[in-house]
This record gives structure tokens, sequence and C-alpha cells, in this order.
């Protein structure tokens, strides 16, 4: 992965507000926002849960008698 790809992926994760940036001379510094990070994680346990949920209804449906 070039370096121009690497840097394009960090401005679209910043945009998002997962990693933020901060420039020391010619240097930038990249830090993961972990409690971003953590609200993702749990947005995506809830919409796991839910197709779970939906998926074991669907097949209480399918396998009815």
């Amino acid at each position: 992965m070039t370096r121009q790809a690497v840097t394009k992926h960090l401005r679209v994760m910043e945009k998002s507000g997962l990693v933020r940036c901060t420039r020391r001379g010619r240097e930038s510094i990249w830090q993961l926002d972990q409690v971003r990070m953590d609200e993702i994680r749990s947005y995506l346990d809830l919409i796991s849960q839910q197709w779970d949920d939906a998926l074991k209804r669907l097949r209480s449906f399918i396998e009815e008698p």
C-alpha cells in the first residue's frame, strides 16, 4: 500500500472522527479516538443483535409445521 493510499484512508477516518492528526514539524502524528471507537462498537453490537433477532424470527417462521 502506498503512502498516499494510507494518508487518504487516514483522512477519511479523520473526517468520521475515528482518528486525530497533529503536526510536529514535518511529521504527522495520528491517534485513535478510543471514545469514538467505543461508541461505534456499541452501535455495531446493537445492529448485530437486531439482525440476530430478525434471523431467529425468520428461522422460526420458516420451520413452523
